[in-house]
């Protein structure tokens, strides 16, 4: 998984233009996606790309399309 194809996920579930999901965007103030929608972004991460959901340890880990692909992409 890239960051592209990360940023191209979260895109398509928020409806989002690709323009406006940079690393360095939170989800929450800057693309303003809710809970609702970003359990369906983990969710289809994990579908599409595999990736295990226990990764998560908490909301640090969320706040921003970097720190997702960061948690997402370690070892």
């Amino acid at each position: 998984m890239t960051l592209d194809n990360l940023r191209i996920v979260i895109s398509k579930i928020s409806n989002i233009p690709l323009k406006d999901v940079q690393e360095h965007s939170s989800f929450k103030d800057d693309l303003g996606i809710d809970s609702l929608q970003m359990v369906n972004l983990i969710l289809e991460v994990h579908t599409k790309f595999g990736v295990e959901l226990n990764k998560i340890q908490s909301n640090d880990d969320l706040a921003t399309v970097g720190s997702m692909y960061n948690l997402l992409t370690r070892g």
